[in-house]
């Protein structure tokens, strides 16, 4: 619809047009990359094509890009792939306590299974420092992962400042989640000491069911997923060449939309002045990334605000998308570990924009929220 205003891009992005155009081309490549025959060799090298774009969207010249089945199946190779491959070593893992819950839930497995881990805690803005997290590194230390920006309050970490002050602890593996960074903040592998890469496709207007994960040359993981030794051995299964030529083909698109929005910063400071003069509280991190912003509304739960909005066609989410609304919702650990008190975690929503949004879009989009604000006020008895 022309008058939808979709600020979910945080949870998933509509396929690029980028990569519509070209579907029915690729639907063409069906051979199986293994295969030795003609066929097999054309989709092999559209895979390779594919895996060159990522690196290249995501500033890397050297290591494997391992394709994946999403985001959160990167992360867990990553985590796993490591704390396994390396338990001879030491069997302390560093995190933080935001992480998603693609990481999150791998280290509490991990914990069970009799590995340590720390978790660094954010400060009361939704900020870690790159202190902290040294501050958690031990000579058995093997793994620290650590979010580039955080999916609910678009905290961006000092992932480059970490892999520079872990030059000191030259055995301990650097990974980090790039899901929400690709495409929306500068990515430049080649120049820091991170080991590991997660990134997802559908973030950025590729199809659903694929990641990426960036791998250094020197190192060796430990393979989630075994079978006909696909993807370096690391990933095995037939692979999606599909999927990877709808990532790459969006990933290169998205860096270049990214790098000429020249109003990211101005677009955010406007929605975030506009929320707060109808009462909304901000979770608003020092360093952030200009796409995420995540309020409140004292005595409203955020559920309500949702549906409310998207009655005129302001689509916005509850907490992490990924996570939230199939079971129930639980105040976020997010916003739990930055101190918000639970009544007013319940409250929040996340609105999530990409860089072709307009300015023109975000008055719209504040145009509904003070409608429906002074509506939703009126009927809980808001002051």
């Amino acid at each position: 619809m022309a008058d939808e205003l979709y600020f979910d891009y945080a949870a998933t992005a509509p396929v690029r047009p980028e990569v519509r155009e070209r579907m029915a081309e690729w639907l063409d490549i069906y051979g199986n990359p293994s295969s030795l025959h003609r066929m097999g060799m054309r989709a092999e090298r559209a895979l390779r094509h594919a895996r060159d774009q990522v690196m290249q969207s995501l500033g890397a010249r050297d290591g494997r890009l391992v394709f994946t089945g999403g985001g959160t199946e990167a992360n867990n190779l990553a985590i796993y792939g490591v704390a396994r491959a390396y338990a001879n070593r030491g069997r302390h893992l560093v995190t933080t306590a935001i992480e998603h819950p693609a990481v999150r839930e791998a280290m509490g497995d991990l914990e069970r299974e009799g590995f340590d881990v720390s978790y660094v805690r954010p400060d009361h803005r939704g900020d870690v420092s790159a202190e902290d997290v040294l501050r958690h590194v031990r000579d058995d230390t093997v793994l620290v992962s650590v979010m580039h920006v955080n999916n609910e309050t678009g905290a961006v970490l000092p992932v480059e400042q970490i892999a520079d002050k872990l030059k000191a602890h030259p055995k301990v593996v650097f990974h980090v989640d790039g899901t929400q960074a690709l495409g929306k903040i500068p990515v430049s592998l080649a120049r820091t000491r991170i080991h590991l890469y997660a990134a997802s496709g559908h973030k950025l207007g590729a199809l659903k069911g694929v990641g990426a994960l960036y791998v250094h040359a020197s190192l060796r993981l430990k393979p989630h997923v075994v079978g006909g030794g696909q993807e370096f051995g690391l990933r095995s299964g037939t692979e999606n060449v599909l999927g990877a030529l709808s990532f790459g083909e969006a990933a290169l698109h998205a860096v270049r939309d990214m790098e000429n929005d020249v109003d990211a910063e101005r677009k955010r400071d406007r929605l975030a002045r506009g929320l707060e003069e109808l009462g909304y509280v901000l979770m608003n991190p020092k360093h952030h990334s200009p796409y995420i912003l995540c309020a409140a509304l004292p005595g409203a739960r955020g559920e309500i605000l949702v549906h409310a909005f998207e009655e005129k066609g302001l689509y916005v989410s509850a907490g992490s998308a990924c996570s939230s609304g199939k079971h129930g919702r639980e105040p976020s650990h997010v916003l739990t570990a930055m101190g918000v008190k639970p009544e007013l975690a319940l409250a929040a929503i996340r609105f999530s924009w990409h860089p072709g949004t307009r300015m023109s879009e975000i008055e719209h989009a504040l145009e509904v929220v003070r409608e429906r604000t002074a509506w939703i006020k009126q009927a809980l008895g808001i002051r």
